[in-house]
């Protein structure tokens, strides 16, 4: 099977730079919501849109712990785990 005829293939080199812009502060945000919804790739497309997710996910289990007080705990707790000698 070629590769050039899968209209959803992505080359390594594609992936490889993908990977570096997504790494770019706010640009690879922006480059994120881009890939997630245009283009004829729909591998790429749910890829980005799986990160997108993953990213939601984080952002509400951090505003739980927030509202529900535990984050002064688990301040202190990264403290003596990086003052610990």
């Amino acid at each position: 099977m070629s590769n050039e005829n899968d209209k959803n293939y992505v080359s390594v080199w594609s992936w490889m730079w993908m990977m570096f812009v997504t790494a770019l502060p706010c640009i690879g945000l922006i480059m994120v919501l881009v890939w997630a919804f245009t283009g004829e790739n729909e591998s790429r497309k749910n890829y980005f849109k799986a990160i997108l997710m993953w990213f939601v996910v984080m952002v509400v289990l951090v505003a739980l712990v927030a509202a529900i007080g535990g984050w002064p705990q688990i301040q202190k707790h990264i403290q003596d785990l990086m003052h610990k000698k």
